[in-house]
């Protein structure tokens, strides 16, 4: 059974910027898309968790997804047909 816990904003949001790849969570606010469910999440939303030995585990803010960090993006790259994806590729392809 996984223990929720609840943390102040500011632990929150260190343990978002230590934890996620890119490391970008200028506040809660911030969003950022989930491999797993394909859903954009905010910060507030994401779950935390401690284990057994009373390490802290962040968890995707979708409900029902287990997602972590490690499958966190900017936008959905994996997703060719998405807006923001080809907005990126479209910016990047103009780059000399």
């Amino acid at each position: 059974m996984t223990n929720y816990i609840t943390i102040s904003d500011q632990d929150k949001l260190q343990l978002l910027r230590e934890h996620t790849l890119e490391g970008v969570w200028p506040n809660l606010r911030h969003t950022n898309w989930c491999l797993h469910c394909e859903k954009e999440f905010d910060g507030a939303s994401v779950r935390v968790w401690k284990d057994r030995r009373g390490e802290l585990w962040l968890e995707c803010g979708t409900p029902g997804c287990n997602g972590s960090p490690i499958d966190w993006a900017p936008y959905p790259w994996w997703d060719c047909s998405h807006p923001l994806t080809r907005k990126r590729e479209a910016k990047r392809k103009r780059k000399p």
